[in-house]
Order: C-alpha cells, then structure tokens, then sequence
C-alpha cells in the first residue's frame, strides 16, 4: 500500500508533524509534536487526525527503502486496527523519502 506523507509545520498551532494519508481510504496516520517551548514539546505523540493524542505510541520504528514500518503500543494498535503499521510512502510537498525519515526520527527523539 502506498502512503502519500508530507512534513508539516504550524507555528499558529504550535506543533510540527509528518503526516500519511492513504488517498484510497483517506485514512491518517500523523506524528506530532508541541514546537520548542510547548507544553509538550519533550514528548511526541500519534494520532488519527481526528482522535485523541496516544503518546509514546510508537516502541520501535524502522526504514527499508521507500517502505516506513512502526511497531506501536497496544493502545495505538487498537486506535489503528494493528500493533504494526507498514506502507511504502510516496513523499508530498517536494519532499524526499530521505527528509521524511530524518522528521520522523527526531519528532520521535
């Protein structure tokens, strides 16, 4: 299954973001976390786009090439159906499979 995923970043909401959307389904899955100085800027957190914030949701992620696979939480597998969420992703907004990955790993530091 491919993923369209874009970096986001908005100042006026105080968080930054890597989000997928599947463009079949239009089903989201979003990293996040509060800007330097937020409330919660040590910790990120996952959502669906419309639910609650799950944090620390994600025990282990890895790349292959172009495929992102995350193991999650038992909380966030049931938020999203299964413990381990894997897709290859096809980069938005003039982005690189590379930049996605590096968001990725420091949204989650």
């Amino acid at each position: 299954m491919a993923i369209q995923a874009t970096y986001e970043r908005h100042p006026d909401l105080g968080c930054e973001a890597v989000v997928f959307i599947d463009d079949e389904s239009m089903a989201c899955f979003q990293i996040q976390r509060d800007l330097t100085g937020g409330p919660r800027a040590d910790e990120y957190c996952v959502s669906t786009g419309a639910s609650a914030p799950v944090y620390g949701a994600i025990t282990e992620w890895r790349r292959v090439d172009d495929r992102f696979e995350f193991a999650l939480t038992s909380r966030a597998g049931r938020l999203f159906g299964d413990d381990v969420l894997s897709f290859v992703v096809i980069p938005g907004d003039g982005a690189t499979v590379d930049e996605l990955a590096e968001h990725v790993d420091r949204l989650l530091r």
